[in-house]
């Protein structure tokens, strides 16, 4: 997606030669501090006249469209890579036009070792040159004129689930237990007036029965099966993008279909903004609040697939960091899968960034006794704990086992290391709910959730907490 023209003149004995050179490029601007969160991806036509860029193509692009596109954006927030189509071969186009002369380019060669503040030539050429926005993603036919956001998310998966054998996503993967893991891929749309921390649905109450992509969290009618390299490869190409964005892998619990799962994953990946591909693992479950029994039964199958596809994410390239949100039940399947993994591979947890345990179904002697000397390592990953006494049914799993679960929070909510223990009681009370999805249906707790993916920041820095002495030692809980 390269042209070139020369245009050749000569000045008394000298022979210059100009070209002009247009470019299709891939470009990201990406900042996650408070009041200055901006996630875009977009291609860019690139047109440069003077002499050949070469490996500086990249580097005069970004400083350009930071000052002619971004200029809220800082240098380093801005990259820029070769076009590739799953990277942004769906995005507007915008354009930016440079000018430069033989010296210019000698400079800002020179110029390459420093920092942004210190590069008066590159930032002169990006300063006196010229740009165009891409144009704003029209929403789709009937939306109403007030919402400005509609996307579809791509979310690959890896499952155990028996595959039926149709095209159609709604029915491509029961309950059935499958011996082997199948990969894949599927859209689910983003409605144009969706709200954080919010999973549209049908509602009877708007006299809606059918989904629709416009309103709903929807999956598309029909989804991509991938073989595992092929899986792996469009995994590593995303993950490595730009400045490394890194994988988010969801585990969802039980009562959950392929279904539910998929738009679970969706929303999460759209509401923290992650810049990286998002990854569902998919274990059989029944999807029938009255089938708990089944599920424990099934989950306790799963955990090896587990560690596989853990195994297959910390081996997508050097230095590509891996997010995991678990929850539920689903976190039974993580802690062993994980486990397996260190057994398998000592410090393969080097590559995981963020570990998030969100309302545990796991006994809080059996995390302490089976689990917090196999996970907790010095190289690891930081683990988060929420937890909640509002939770319906991890309290009634709590009297199923006869002992407290780690999602059960209050003044004695578990304090294990490695766990950094949060309690959402005060604000996860629903009135007409089971007060259990509070991960990905409170704004708060997605508020917070945002904070330690993106930054990284522990719960001590993070200002919708604050510290508390509870039986079992120091924990953290949201302010009311």
């Amino acid at each position: 997606m390269r042209f070139r023209f020369a245009l050749a003149c000569c000045i008394a004995w000298h022979v210059s030669v100009v070209i002009s050179e247009e470019s299709v490029l891939c470009v990201r601007g990406k900042s996650f501090e408070p009041g200055r969160e901006f996630l875009q991806t977009r291609q860019l036509k690139f047109r440069a006249d003077g002499p050949l860029l070469g490996e500086l193509e990249a580097v005069v692009a970004s400083r350009a469209v930071r000052e002619k596109l971004w200029r809220d954006l800082k240098p380093d927030e801005i990259h820029v890579t070769p076009f590739d189509p799953q990277l942004c071969g769906n995005e507007p186009r915008a354009e930016i036009d440079v000018y430069f002369t033989p010296e210019d380019l000698t400079a800002i060669q020179a110029e390459r070792s420093r920092g942004p503040s210190d590069q008066p030539r590159l930032n002169a050429i990006a300063r006196e040159s010229s740009g165009q926005l891409a144009p704003i993603k029209a929403p789709p036919d009937g939306t109403s004129p007030e919402a400005r956001r509609y996307d579809w998310m791509h979310i690959y998966y890896a499952t155990t689930r028996q595959a039926s054998g149709t095209s159609t996503t709604s029915s491509a993967f029961g309950s059935a237990r499958s011996d082997s893991l199948s990969f894949g891929a599927v859209d689910v749309s983003i409605p144009a007036d969706h709200r954080l921390a919010r999973l549209e649905s049908p509602s009877v109450l708007r006299l809606e029965w059918d989904a629709a992509p416009q309103r709903h969290v929807t999956l598309a009618e029909t989804y991509t099966s991938l073989t595992k390299a092929t899986w792996k490869a469009e995994l590593a190409l995303k993950a490595s993008a730009f400045d490394k964005g890194g994988v988010l892998l969801f585990v969802h619990g039980f009562n959950s279909s392929f279904t539910e799962a998929a738009q679970r994953a969706a929303q999460l990946a759209y509401d923290l903004a992650f810049p990286g591909p998002t990854v569902l693992f998919s274990w059989p479950s029944d999807g029938d609040v009255l089938t708990y029994t089944r599920d424990e039964e099934k989950a306790k199958t799963a955990w090896r697939h587990m560690a596989d596809v853990l195994d297959d994410l910390t081996r997508l390239g050097k230095a590509i960091p891996v997010y995991v949100i678990a929850h539920s039940m689903g976190n039974r399947i993580l802690t062993q899968g994980l486990a397996e993994l260190l057994r398998r591979r000592p410090g393969a947890d080097r590559s995981f960034r963020q570990v998030i345990l969100a309302s545990p179904d796991i006994g809080v002697e059996e995390f302490r006794q089976r689990w917090v000397n196999e996970l907790n390592s010095a190289n690891g990953p930081r683990f988060t704990l929420y937890a909640s006494k509002q939770d319906i049914p991890v309290a009634v799993s709590a009297w199923l086992h006869g002992e407290p679960r780690l999602g059960s929070g209050g003044p004695n909510i578990a304090v294990l290391p490695p766990l950094e223990s949060i309690d959402a009681s005060a604000i996860t009370k629903e009135w007409f709910g089971l007060s259990h999805s509070y991960f990905g249906d409170n704004s708060t707790v997605m508020s917070d959730l945002f904070l330690v993916i993106h930054q990284g920041l522990g719960a001590s820095q993070r200002p919708r907490l604050k510290k508390v002495q509870g039986s079992q030692g120091m924990y953290w809980r949201f302010k009311e």
